[in-house]
């Protein structure tokens, strides 16, 4: 994708990051230092919110990144090419080379990217179960990432093009 620069490999696959990524990245880092978290969590200061979104923001691009990285490491599985991840302002894209040749094949590709969404979710969900009660700093950023991460797994189940769920209803 023009626009692109490399950011690093992971496996064997491009991982590359759009410059509109860019924009997200301030937009999001200002709308939770600014709003989302003062307000979920007051007494803080600025400085710390800032702080909170930027940690935040950036985890959750992670979290994207692990959702491609498992559609690119199925399809690979399956015996398809996958040339490079982009990061950009809308979430991420595989390039997987080639179209599956079974609805299988096309069902665990688009099905897996939801669901280690889901499962990143469920995860902070539950490591702030364990928090519960405290005034730790990284109950504000798990309680974003699991709500973050269980919207985008849900939203991305929507069966409709070029949503994951459109793939899977596709296979189906």
């Amino acid at each position: 994708m023009s626009g692109s620069f490399r950011l690093g490999r992971i496996a064997g696959i491009d991982i590359n990051i759009h410059i509109s990524w860019l924009i997200i990245l301030v937009f999001l880092t200002f709308w939770l230092a600014s709003g989302y978290f003062p307000t979920a969590y007051p007494g803080r200061t600025q400085g710390t919110y800032i702080v909170l979104g930027l940690v935040s923001t950036m985890l959750l691009f992670v979290s994207v990144l692990l959702h491609e990285l498992a559609h690119s490491f199925v399809a690979r599985a399956r015996g398809l090419p996958v040339h490079s991840i982009v990061l950009f302002i809308f979430g991420g894209v595989s390039n997987i080379e080639q179209e599956p040749k079974t609805s299988g094949v096309e069902f665990s590709m688009a099905f897996v990217g939801p669901l280690t969404s889901l499962l990143i979710g469920a995860f902070c969900y539950g490591v702030l179960f364990l928090l519960r009660g405290s005034q730790s700093l990284f109950v504000p950023i798990l309680s974003y990432l699991a709500a973050t991460n269980i919207l985008l797994g849900v939203f991305n189940l929507i069966p409709g093009f070029p949503l994951d769920g459109g793939r899977v209803l596709h296979s189906i």
